[in-house]
């Protein structure tokens, strides 16, 4: 029976060890050995009812007298429920005890259950009652103060350490430098490791670990210069992980991957994710692939690899491995994995992989009130794939939409052209008393500069000045921007003026402003000036680009391409790409052309879609279908934006054939969803064809969006094509019944075909006043 007693406890089965203990109790004598396990049984229990009862139990049999193994087993049951009276009377009834004994064993014991506020009062009491602690409880006071980042604490327990000789116990000197470098405090942790004699690689490790998480880089490698001249010190995994955390540069990084390899330490798994992670924080994506595909895979240098990826913009290789990823076995993804490549397909336009995702999620059970990044991550994908309605419909899903939930909504809104719905969600957040926050200030003040409404924005402006948000920068850079947009530049050089602080994205935005509105002497002064006071930075260089193409300036394109040339940005992918798009906007194709077939910078498929789109817009829609066959045969997957592109040259080259074509290719082969501006570029297409019925039954089955329509409307006006123009002109009158554009482009169209009934009721609408023309203003005074 003892040993079934035992077998029970060691299989975890403590209601059946404590079932036979009872049992046993009246029938035998119970042997000593037998104490134990049910006393741990007793410990394993969410009560104590029979752990009292069998502490009651010893006292009877004398056993506490003449055994020191069942007190203590007594002792640490009442310490692990946290009865700190009841383990205070074991310890005085127990034989050949200690005082410093039992306060270690309490200290051990709410260390390792992570109790450090208890574990500091402890050994303040200890303190008080002049005991001393061992080593080993001095590390758990320690560690306690650095979890609690108590600074006067972790003074106090080093003031103790000092004071009583424990400064030769290399242990604790080593626990107190990673504390003080826990709480940001290396000049205490760097005096703490001087005063140490005898320095172990720990003590070094303490030391290189707390400057590398403090971001102090230099320290770092400053020490490993000292840790390789110590004597029998040397570097190890934990070494080198610090080093390779506090790599700023790549050459740096590729010298210690080259070490690592050499005294063979490269095959650790610790090591060769921070060579990766390292890699991957360098920018240096490809040789943070070939080292991502040689190491054990976990799910975080998963994400960190997709995670890289999508912020350098390469959407298609951030999807290619969160679909390798999906493939592995035991390999689950989560919200970061989630949150990290919706964006991805986003800007690839795959709608069905955004919504499978989705589906993914809700699958999972993901808390999606709680994660608010993940949250505002499925909004955006859905506003980027113009499905503002699924965008809509999750927003109403949150039962607590906080301010990150609506200012994804407004931003929404804003990628969609719907200004209105984004001055509306503002106007609920500020009646709901929804916090509104710097965010909130940038996604509006966007909302009036895209569509120019300058009264609206000068209203929000005072809004901002009452609550103090325009001494923000974010937000004053983002006010400037809008007043620039709304070609109100004297406003703009105004608050300018007036900024206290300004960054180099203040400068960007002035300098875009200036040029965009033709003020090209002030532009080249802004520029002068970031020159001589910051170094000009790729925003900056493609803010003088798109500035040249809207003040359609061919020499001061010439004049900044040559600038790149002389800073050695030509091989930035992001500006090459601009730099394209620039010269195909002023007509000049050929040097497109020209720079797109350079090899010595790495085109994305960004690059490939300007390129198809500036063929297009100067007339070579021959040349863009070359190209879209052209960027498959090099293995790039075309995205929603490379067939608008696509769509659009042949639209305008009159290619009706090619782009019905593509436009069935894109549906059926590559599962992308028609936007707004696929179908565009259909109808502009078939109507030049005359062929609009076509151009309807596309939509039939579709979602009809009003601006879709209106250029139906405008093409069946324009090819005076009666049947279809007055389905869709009636359509339209009902979805917007005040519109005084479609009423005119119906009228004009009953006109046409001499329907001088139809006319005369269009005409009466007007004239009851149920839709009236806006009028016109001018900012210009006489």
């Amino acid at each position: 029976m003892n040993l079934l007693i035992k077998s029970f406890c060691l299989s975890r089965r403590y209601f059946h060890s404590l079932f036979f203990y009872k049992k046993l109790l009246p029938v035998t004598k119970l042997e000593v050995s037998t104490f134990p396990s049910s006393l741990k049984s007793c410990s394993s229990l969410p009560s104590l009812d029979a752990g009292f009862m069998k502490h009651g139990y010893l006292i009877k049999c004398g056993v506490l007298n003449c055994c020191v193994d069942v007190g203590n087993d007594l002792l640490r049951m009442y310490l692990t429920h946290e009865e700190f009276g009841d383990a205070y009377k074991v310890f005085d009834e127990m034989p050949m005890k200690s005082k410093g004994d039992l306060f270690d064993r309490i200290i051990h014991e709410l260390g390792t259950n992570r109790a450090y506020k208890d574990v500091i009062l402890a050994f303040e009491k200890m303190v008080e009652l002049s005991i001393f602690p061992n080593v080993h409880s001095l590390c758990h006071v320690i560690k306690a103060c650095s979890n609690l980042t108590s600074i006067k604490s972790g003074q106090f327990v080093h003031n103790f350490v000092t004071q009583n000789g424990f400064e030769n116990q290399v242990l604790i000197m080593n626990s107190l430098i990673s504390m003080y470098a826990k709480m940001g405090r290396l000049d205490l942790a760097q005096k703490v490791f001087n005063n140490i004699i005898h320095k172990d690689i720990v003590s070094w490790n303490s030391l290189i670990t707390g400057y590398a998480q403090n971001q102090n880089s230099l320290k770092v490698f400053d020490l490993f210069i000292y840790l390789k001249q110590a004597e029998k010190t040397v570097p190890n995994v934990i070494t080198f992980l610090a080093l390779l955390s506090s790599v700023r540069k790549v050459t740096i990084g590729t010298t210690i991957h080259s070490h690592l390899i050499t005294i063979g330490l490269y095959s650790n798994i610790q090591l060769g994710t921070a060579i990766f992670n390292m890699y991957a924080k360098c920018e240096r994506l490809d040789y943070a692939q070939i080292v991502f595909d040689q190491i054990s895979k976990t799910l975080v240098s998963w994400n960190t690899l997709i995670s890289a990826y999508k912020q350098k913009g390469y959407a298609q290789e951030a999807v290619h491995i969160y679909e390798r990823m999906l493939m592995e076995p035991n390999m689950k993804p989560d919200s970061f994995s989630f949150a990290n490549v919706l964006p991805a397909y986003a800007n690839l336009g795959n709608l069905e992989r955004i919504k499978s995702i989705h589906s993914m999620i809700i699958k999972h059970g993901v808390d999606m009130d709680r994660d608010v990044v993940l949250c505002t991550a499925i909004l955006d994908a859905y506003g980027k794939c113009s499905d503002v309605k699924a965008s809509e419909f999750l927003f109403t899903c949150i039962q607590n939409p906080n301010t990150a939930s609506y200012n994804a909504l407004i931003s929404v809104y804003n990628m969609n052209n719907k200004i209105k719905n984004s001055m509306v969600v503002f106007q609920e957040m500020i009646c709901g008393k929804v916090l509104v926050d710097c965010i909130t200030m940038v996604a509006i003040f966007q909302s009036c500069g895209q569509m120019g409404l300058l009264k609206e924005g000068n209203m929000i402006h005072k809004f901002s000045l009452v609550n103090g948000f325009c001494s923000y920068l974010i937000v004053g850079n983002a006010l400037i921007d809008m007043y620039m947009r709304c070609g109100c530049i004297k406003s703009a050089e105004l608050f300018f003026n007036s900024m206290c602080v300004e960054n180099i994205v203040t400068w960007n935005t002035m300098i875009y402003g200036y040029m965009k509105a033709g003020c090209l002497s002030m532009a080249l002064r802004f520029f002068h000036h970031v020159q001589l006071e910051y170094k000009p930075d790729s925003i900056t260089i493609i803010s003088l680009l798109q500035g040249s193409v809207a003040s359609n300036s061919c020499s001061f394109l010439e004049l900044f391409h040559g600038y790149i040339l002389k800073l050695g940005l030509d091989f930035e992918t992001q500006i090459m790409n601009i730099l394209i798009d620039s010269y195909a906007k002023i007509g000049n194709i050929e040097k497109s052309r020209a720079l797109f077939g350079r090899n010595d910078f790495k085109r994305d498929q960004t690059s490939w879609n300007i390129m198809i789109a500036a063929y297009g817009m100067n007339g070579q829609g021959s040349e863009s279908c070359k190209l879209f066959t052209k960027m498959q045969e090099n293995g790039y997957t075309p995205d929603a934006i490379t067939f608008t592109s696509l769509l659009s040259a042949c639209s305008h080259c009159g290619l009706i054939e090619e782009g019905c074509k593509f436009f069935e290719l894109m549906i059926t082969k590559y599962k992308i969803r028609p936007t707004m501006e696929h179908l565009t570029c259909i109808i502009d297409m078939l109507g030049r064809a005359n062929s609009l019925k076509e151009a309807y039954d596309l939509m039939k089955n579709g979602i009809y969006e009003k601006p879709v329509l209106g250029a139906l409307l405008s093409a069946c006006r324009n090819n005076m094509d009666m049947e279809v123009g007055e389905v869709v002109g009636r359509k339209l009158l009902e979805m917007e019944s005040g519109s005084f554009e479609y009423h005119s482009l119906l009228s004009n169209l009953y006109f046409s075909n001499k329907k001088w009934d139809e006319v005369m009721e269009i005409r009466r609408v007007f004239e009851d006043g149920k839709v009236v023309k806006k009028s016109g203003w001018s900012c210009l005074s006489s």
